[in-house]
């Protein structure tokens, strides 16, 4: 009898474990390093999808010349991509005020070695890792947990009471001290929505 009670302890204990772990998304990048940067284009966009609770927001960072990253008047920082996601909580946040958008590096392709607030790139290209940067421009400090936030706004009142939140964010290739070298530089960075 006590080993049932055990045995269905540590089951719920570990169904507890895993609901706790659950992030609520990720972020996918693509993109290359090439050797010169011939072809201008305006910039890509980004994607959301995903399903079963799990958002997938896909971010094409374009191709990117190593001439642009290492003559950058920004230290090697790139143009960079919109990440616009706009939330629909229905009347859900009553009586919330903030979103806050935060990342889980080390569950996706890591910290970059080299500069410590941008993430790590797969694939072939070095030298460069891709920051996140807040509506102001300013680097989301990757290994630091910082988070972005973003107020609730509510349109109409009780049960028709409608709460949303805009999370206008950038991404862009950074040098990151090392010597570049041209091929692909893609990176994962999971994320958590909560909310105050």
């Amino acid at each position: 009898m006590k080993a049932i009670k055990f045995l269905m302890l540590t089951s719920a204990a570990c169904i507890l474990a895993n609901t706790a772990l659950a992030a609520d998304g990720t972020i996918n990048f693509t993109g290359e390093i090439t050797a010169a940067s011939c072809v201008a284009s305006a910039g890509a966009g980004s994607s959301v999808g995903g399903g079963k609770g799990q958002q997938i927001v896909d971010v094409n960072l374009g191709k990117v010349g190593m001439d642009v990253l290492g003559g950058s008047a920004e230290a090697g920082l790139a143009a960079g991509t919109s990440i616009n996601l706009n939330l629909d909580c229905g009347n859900t946040a009553a009586g919330l005020t903030t979103v806050k958008f935060g990342f889980d590096p080390m569950s996706g392709s890591g910290i970059d070695p080299k500069n410590n607030s941008l993430l790590k790139t797969t694939g072939s290209a070095s030298g460069v890792g891709i920051g996140m940067y807040d509506e102001n421009s300013q680097l989301i400090n990757l290994s630091a947990n910082e988070v972005y936030s973003a107020p609730l706004t509510v349109a109409g009142e009780g049960q028709d009471a409608k709460y949303s939140a805009a999370l206008n964010m950038r991404a862009s290739y950074v040098a990151n001290g090392d010597a570049l070298k041209p091929g692909t530089a893609n990176g994962t960075l999971p994320f958590t929505l909560t909310y105050e």
